[in-house]
Order: C-alpha cells, then structure tokens, then sequence
C-alpha cells in the first residue's frame, strides 16, 4: 500500500509544471520633480518563461501625448531582455507645470505554444511637475544677489597708467636731450664712412702684391661708395661709377685699377703711395 501511495505522489509531483502566468508592473521616480528634470518610468514584465518573442510596445493613446515636444519628451529609452523577463525603461522630460499624466503602455507578446499575441497592460502613472515656485506654490526661491564682474582692464588700469606714465617721460628727456649737432652730422650704422673709409686706407701695406694692395683699394673705395651714397657700388662697372660721380680723379683711380686688373699692370713702391694720396683725395672730395 505504501508503495502505490508513494508512486502517485511521485506522479503527482510530476504532473504540477508550477506554472505561472505572466505579468506587468511599473514604478516612477520619482512622483514629484522640477520641470526639465527628467522622470525614470520603469515597466516590468515577469514570468515569461525561457522561449517568448516581445512583439512589440505602444502607449494607449499611440504616443498622442508625445506629439507636442514642448510639453513632454523622452529623453531616452532602452529595452533589456532577461532570462524569464523584460525590462523597459523610459527617461521622459515634462515642460508643463501641474499635475501629469503618463498613460498605459500595451505590450505584445508571442510564445511558440500559442498563436495570438499576449496583451500586457499598465495602469496610468501620474506625476507632480513644479516650476521653481517651492512645492506649496506660495513662496518664491530667493535669487542669488548680483555679483559685481570685475574685467582685468580694470585691476591693472593703475599698472597700464603708470607703465604709460613712464615711456611719455622717458620720451620727453629722448627730445631734451636730443644734440643738434649729432643730428646735423652724416653718421650710418653708428660710424662715420669717411673716418671709416680713411683709416681703412691707413691700413693697407705698400708691400703686399699689386693684384692684392688694388684688390683693397678697389674694396676701400666701394664700400665707402655704399655706406656714404647707399649704392650698389660692389655691383657697379667702373664705367657706370665714372657716370655717377663725374669726377675726373675718382676716373684716374678707377683706370689705374682696372689696368692692374685686365692689363696685369705692376707698379712700383712710389706709383701705389702716389695711388693711396689719390684714394685719400677722393674719399675726401666726394663727401
């Protein structure tokens, strides 16, 4: 007798699949918030078992109440699927102020053993949106008081005032004690080209070799042309020199160099003194 007892509550056991039917909850976080902030509505289905196909998700009023964005909009909005259930959760940012409310959602649902779809449904969720009016709408949030903006121009005005202070008087003793005399001088590049040019002279050996003592007469002559006169004097041909100036002696200078030059021409100990008094007058007369 046991034994038969202990078969039909094994068969029993068996026979009860523990079974139960799917269903739908919701929750919104939270009741009561401040317009613009956004609102969690979190829906729920449970009890689905392993094998279900989630058809499809629509509010009662096929997302009327969505149409107007300036009242209501969802922010954001993601579906995760688990193992016997689904997850929906729905960022939803209200614009009007008052009482709201967030209407039923459908869910469609499919599972292999039946051929209709499951009709899953919530119940409205209503919510609180207050302005920046405090929660009994009878008193207003203080403002922050006005904070003063101060522009860097207006902490360094004293530091610009004396920095300008200081180049007016540095420019007033520059005028004071600016000398005529110096003004009156020709000086270029913080030297005199005639000093310049006559102590280069002073320099040049009478012993060197004729192609070298002309090559630095012919040196001499030309820089002092530049810095004096700001010609191209290096790039100059004796011929273009002689037309410059039109001087007879600058042209007796100009052949003799060239004769040492092209015609290989050597003179002697006395002809180069006789050259260096010659460039020394040049330099001299064309000032």
């Amino acid at each position: 007798m046991k034994i038969y007892i202990l078969i039909f509550l094994i068969f029993l056991s068996a026979c009860n699949t523990d079974l139960k039917n799917p269903n739908i909850s919701f929750e919104t976080i939270p009741e009561q918030a401040q317009i613009g902030f956004p609102i969690n509505h979190k829906v729920v289905i449970n009890d689905l078992g392993e094998l279900f196909t989630l058809d499809s998700v629509a509010w009662e009023d096929s997302s009327a109440w969505l149409s107007d964005s300036s009242k209501v909009f969802i922010k954001e909005s993601n579906i995760d699927t688990l193992k016997n259930s689904i997850l929906l959760n729905y960022q939803i940012t209200f614009w009007d102020t008052g009482s709201v409310a967030i209407p039923p959602l459908y869910a469609f649902v499919s599972f292999p053993d039946s051929s209709e779809a499951s009709i899953l449904k919530t119940d409205s969720s209503f919510v609180y949106i207050s302005s920046v009016l405090d929660t009994t709408m009878t008193t207003v949030m203080a403002d922050k008081p006005l904070k003063e903006i101060q522009f860097p121009i207006e902490r360094l005005r004293l530091f610009v005032f004396l920095i300008l202070s200081l180049l007016i008087f540095y420019t007033f003793c520059l005028i004071r004690t600016r000398d005529k005399e110096k003004i009156s001088k020709r000086k270029f590049f913080n030297f005199n080209p005639k000093s310049k040019a006559l102590n280069d002279v002073e320099k040049i050996d009478l012993n060197t070799d004729a192609n070298e003592f002309f090559v630095k007469i012919s040196e001499v002559l030309r820089k002092y042309f530049q810095n004096n006169f700001y010609i191209i004097s290096f790039e100059m041909t004796s011929s273009e020199l002689k037309e410059f100036f039109k001087d007879k002696d600058l042209n007796y200078l100009l052949d003799e160099i060239d004769q040492v030059k092209f015609a290989k021409k050597n003179p002697n100990k006395s002809e180069k003194e006789d050259i260096l008094q010659l460039l020394k007058k040049v330099i001299r007369k064309l000032l």
